[in-house]
């Protein structure tokens, strides 16, 4: 192939990426990149604040092709960060904490990005627009192992008992539980299990199951279950538990056990990642357990938990 066909080709290829007429035909595209459908009305809703901002009207009220993303300029996104470090939501009162406002801008910023690989846009207004550093809270995120035993102690309901501890003993996330079906569960050997989780970034990995944990989860099976059947399912219909629901069971726990702040599911993935780490899991087991991509994620467990520090060493 000549060096003129093959660049013929990336023109004709870039002509039909940019055949974008408006924001909301971008907006689209845009969306259809991201993995997690479940995010995609977030986003879209970080989008509409942006444009609400620049016309001074209700999010609520404006359209996506309100605004022309090729008029946005570097001071359009710059001043956005600035109205969103001040602005107080309606809901709470407040300003947004820095990871919320980090989220919005970053949204703008990803938007406008794409536009520009498309070649809609011909910059991107918000390169230069730096996100707001939000407070490392991991450690406040972190159960005891006390705390955790007690949340499982006291949960009298069966589902709800194996709920929690399935959350603590694999570190899955709450979209995981939620897809998990009886055949991604497996026997393994010494009477262990094992289950695969299809998860973030559209990744599948396996993890063991501690023997009494699987023994448990077995005897939720009931006759009429089938490979396609959800291994936890609402009281109603034996439909899978939806997210909201799984939260509201391990807040709750949280709250029986008298741990201070609404306990998420995700505490449980941060307890697993730390307890194991503490008791001398190798990083990269942990890493692999968790899906993480990168070990400087995983990392950040054991410096959550610091087990020296200079000020030790200084006079009492």
């Amino acid at each position: 192939m000549s060096m003129l066909t093959r660049y013929q080709q990336e023109v004709n290829s870039t002509s039909k990426m940019a055949d974008v007429a408006n924001t909301a035909q971008l907006v689209a595209l845009w969306l259809a990149t991201k993995r997690s459908k479940e995010s995609h009305r977030a986003y879209e809703t970080d989008v509409r604040c942006f444009i609400g901002f620049l016309l001074q009207e209700s999010p609520e009220t404006v359209r996506l092709n309100d605004v022309d993303m090729r008029s946005v300029t570097i001071n359009d996104v710059q001043a956005f960060a600035d109205f969103l470090e001040t602005h107080s939501t309606p809901k709470t009162g407040k300003p947004l904490s820095p990871a919320s406002r980090a989220r919005r801008i970053a949204a703008i910023k990803s938007l406008l990005s794409y536009g520009c690989k498309i070649k809609y846009l011909q910059f991107n207004a918000a390169a230069d627009t730096l996100l707001p550093k939000p407070k490392d809270r991991l450690a406040e995120r972190i159960l005891s192992e006390t705390e955790v035993m007690t949340m499982v102690a006291l949960t009298q309901n069966v589902r709800d008992r194996c709920l929690i501890q399935f959350l603590y003993y694999t570190g899955a996330r709450v979209g995981e539980v939620a897809l998990l079906r009886w055949a991604d569960i497996r026997p393994n050997r010494d009477d262990q299990g094992q289950v695969t989780l299809f998860g973030k970034g559209d990744k599948s990995r396996t993890v063991l199951i501690p023997k009494k944990l699987y023994s448990a989860l077995l005897s939720l099976r009931s006759p009429d279950d089938t490979p396609k059947s959800a291994v936890f399912k609402s009281r109603k219909g034996g439909e899978p538990l939806k997210p909201r629901h799984i939260w509201e069971i391990v807040a709750e726990a949280g709250q029986k056990a008298g741990i201070q702040g609404k306990v998420s599911p995700h505490w449980l993935r941060h307890s697993h990642a730390s307890h194991s780490l503490d008791r001398g899991a190798p990083v990269q087991l942990v890493q692999q357990t968790l899906g993480h991509t990168s070990l400087q994620t995983t990392s950040r467990y054991a410096h959550a938990k610091p087990s020296d520090s200079s000020g030790l060493y200084l006079p009492g």
